[in-house]
């Protein structure tokens, strides 16, 4: 089983007519629905809201198979993000963090409702919170000494933290402890605003020297990398674009699912080989592909991922 702790949020996304239509999201979230469409048993931490957007997301957990596995549900409301597109269609947020139900649980019953059989724990971004720092460090060595694989994709959302220069030092506190790491060229330039982006990655490689490294540049493609191999592969453009909401979580949701599927997971990620990664990058910028090619994260499943590799 893959578990995931992180938040969940109502993404009102703006429309070509200029009205915003909610969408079910947040990047933790999002990673787990894209596991679970790759019929991998998932199960996610994080409290969900009693509000009316609190049903809509366990309903939408429950359709797509994705286990609930926090032990209650939280009285406070769903967070939110407005979500604007610009010209090339990137999306830009504004996020309502405060008081929200996904942050609403204690170190004690995130360590009690992780499954035994949890092979790799996943978390990142907002998760990252300094605020919430602590708990989410005492639930990953946890998880580590019991043989867990620790996973963060640092989705850096700098102006939606309490402390910036706290999320930062977190952020670096945190990366000893995996064995799996995802970020982007935006992300490391918004960890490091003072350094080129070729210093700023060989500064965050350092941080993680046994961690299998996934790397996206946007259009430009995407790299694995441990300390022995690098990989890298271009995107593919589809034929009809919706937009990029969620591409990098699609990416990294298949990318996780297959280490599961293919039992790569009980290999050390510094022994790992190109002829093992090479597919699963494959894999995961295919699922990527068919993400951007709709509107919003909506991750493919896992025949629809078989069906654009045939071709």
């Amino acid at each position: 089983m893959i578990a995931v702790l992180g938040e969940n949020v109502v993404d009102l996304l703006m429309q070509p007519d200029g009205n915003f239509c909610p969408h079910l999201g947040g990047s933790p979230f999002n990673v787990a629905i894209g596991i679970a469409k790759q019929e991998v048993p998932v199960t996610y931490l994080s409290p969900i809201s009693q509000d009316r957007f609190g049903d809509n997301f366990l309903s939408y957990m429950q359709t797509q198979g994705v286990e609930y596995g926090a032990p209650h549900r939280s009285a406070l409301p769903s967070s939110a993000a407005i979500v604007t597109l610009d010209a090339q269609r990137q999306p830009h947020y504004s996020i309502y963090r405060h008081h929200v139900a996904d942050r609403d649980i204690s170190t004690g019953l995130l360590v009690s409702c992780l499954p035994e059989k949890t092979r790799i724990l996943h978390t990142g971004s907002l998760a990252l919170e300094p605020e919430d720092l602590t708990k989410v460090k005492t639930l990953l060595a946890f998880a580590k000494s019991r043989g867990v694989r620790i996973s963060i994709d640092i989705n850096i959302r700098m102006d939606f933290v309490t402390d910036k220069a706290a999320y930062s030092a977190g952020i670096e506190e945190l990366m000893p402890l995996c064995d799996y790491v995802k970020a982007s060229d935006e992300d490391l330039s918004k960890l490091y605003p003072d350094m080129p982006l070729s210093d700023a990655l060989a500064k965050f490689k350092l941080l993680i020297p046994d961690a299998l490294f996934a790397y996206t540049e946007g259009d430009k493609g995407a790299l694995l990398c441990t300390q022995a191999i690098e990989i890298t592969m271009p995107v593919i453009r589809p034929d009809v674009f919706g937009d990029t909401v969620g591409a990098g979580d699609t990416f990294y949701s298949m990318l996780l699912a297959y280490l599961w599927s293919e039992n790569l997971d009980t290999i050390a990620p510094s022994l790992l080989s190109d002829k093992q990664l090479r597919p699963a990058l494959k894999h995961a910028i295919v699922a990527a592909s068919i993400n951007v090619s709709r509107h919003g994260c909506m991750p493919p499943s896992k025949v629809e991922v078989q069906q654009k590799l045939a071709c």
